[in-house]
This record gives structure tokens, C-alpha cells and sequence, in this order.
């Protein structure tokens, strides 16, 4: 059974592990050392290898000392047992497109690894990227969508976009305050231009950045009518 752990706890326990990281005194950085972190605070070792899983999109693997991962080496498929803490990623994550990526999946790995701790239960974990152009079938979906993957990706966040940084980041690119959006998606021009700095900052996606922000409550939320009516001039009262 799954050891729950709430937004809260994460959040805490990850700003708690960064600082001792880094030393009590020292601030978080703006881009936080994901590598840094896992190799020397957690203590675990990163691996790249070559992913032979029937499913394309499983791209990263934290090792429990059982459960095997299907790889290719020398052109043949192999399945290897990794031992508890190592975190084996898929080679292609080493693009350099793919390097906020690559560091968002290192952290939701992290954050398995993390869980593992709390919950020594947890079995091995993947972490897959989402194919809108494929049909998946219910148990896939069940293990995407889980509570172990939720909490993966909420330490993930958590540690690639503590609080202090965010509130710290929104300073910087916006005074501190809250940026618009419409609807649930919708920015302006010039919002989406001070998201990407941020991002670029932080060295997350754009896509991380606004779920980020959104969790902590850092969007002003505004009817998206208002957005098409004033801002593009089109229906409503715009005669």
C-alpha cells in the first residue's frame, strides 16, 4: 500500500534536504543542481543506457534490487536488475534539447527514490513521457496517472522550483506580482515572454514552470473573455 505524502510534506521535506545540501546558510540557487543533489545528498548513482521497453515512452527507471529494466547494449536486448539507489536514464535524455527534460526526469526520479525512503514497500518505479498521438490501455493509464507517480513529479517540481526560488524568480522577471492568465491557459504575449525567462532561469520547461506556478498560487486568474474581448477586439461589445 502507498504511503501517502501530502503537497505540504513534500514541499517541506525538499526545501529541509536542499539547504542541508547546500549548508544552512547558503540560498538556494536559481537553478537548483538536480545532479549535484542526487549524486551527493541522496547519494545515488545516475546512469544512461539505451531503453529496450515494449513502451517508447518510458524513459526513466529508479533500481529496487529486483524489478529488471530491458536495455540494449552491443544491439542486443538484455534485462538488468540496478541496484537500490541508482537511477537509470534513457540515453537520448543527453541531447542538449532535451536538458530541461532530462532534469525534470532526474528529479521525479529523485523523488521515487525519496518515497522509497518513507515507504521502503515501493516497488521500482518508470517514468514515461505522454503520447497524445497513442492509445494506452487502462492498467498503463492507471500507472501513469498514480498516486506514486503524482507524488514523483510533485517532488520533481518541488526540487527543481522550491518556494523561496519561485517567489524570488517572479521578483526578479515580474516586481513579485501574480501573472495573468485567461481562462486556464491563455497569456499574453508579453506574460509568455517573462514565463520563458523564468524558465530559461530556472532551467525547467515552459510547461513545468506554469503548472508550478499555478500550484503555488501564482497566477491571477481572469475570465478568458476578457482576454478576447480587450485584447484581440473580437466579439462582445467592441464596436
Amino acid at each position: 500500500m502507498i504511503n501517502f505524502i501530502p503537497q505540504a510534506e513534500i514541499e517541506e521535506l525538499c526545501e529541509a534536504m536542499l539547504r542541508q545540501h547546500l549548508g544552512q546558510e547558503e540560498p538556494i540557487p536559481q537553478s537548483v543542481d538536480i545532479d549535484g543533489f542526487v549524486q551527493n545528498y541522496l547519494k545515488c548513482r545516475i546512469l544512461y543506457e539505451t531503453f529496450a521497453e515494449a513502451d517508447p515512452n518510458k524513459i526513466g527507471f529508479t533500481g529496487d534490487g529486483r524489478a529488471p529494466l530491458k536495455i540494449k547494449r552491443d544491439g542486443q536486448a538484455l534485462s538488468v536488475v540496478f541496484p537500490f539507489k541508482t537511477i537509470v536514464l534513457d540515453r537520448y535524455l543527453l541531447r542538449p534539447e532535451e536538458h530541461t527534460h532530462r532534469r525534470f526526469t532526474l528529479g521525479h526520479e529523485a523523488g521515487h527514490l525519496i518515497s522509497m525512503r518513507i515507504n521502503p514497500e515501493s516497488a521500482a518505479c518508470f517514468h514515461r513521457t505522454h503520447d497524445r498521438e497513442r492509445t494506452y490501455s487502462l492498467q498503463e493509464m492507471q500507472e501513469m496517472y498514480s498516486i506514486s507517480e503524482w507524488q514523483a513529479n510533485t517532488f520533481s517540481a518541488s526540487l527543481l522550483m522550491p518556494r523561496p526560488v519561485m517567489y524570488e524568480t517572479l521578483k526578479r522577471f515580474n516586481g513579485g506580482k501574480r501573472l495573468p492568465v485567461y481562462g486556464e491557459t491563455v497569456f499574453h504575449p508579453r506574460e509568455k515572454v517573462i514565463l520563458q525567462k523564468m524558465a530559461d532561469a530556472l532551467e525547467v520547461s515552459y510547461t513545468a514552470l506554469v503548472i508550478r506556478l499555478r500550484g503555488l498560487g501564482l497566477l491571477n486568474h481572469h475570465d478568458i473573455s476578457e482576454y478576447i474581448e480587450k485584447e484581440l477586439q473580437l466579439g462582445g461589445n467592441t464596436s
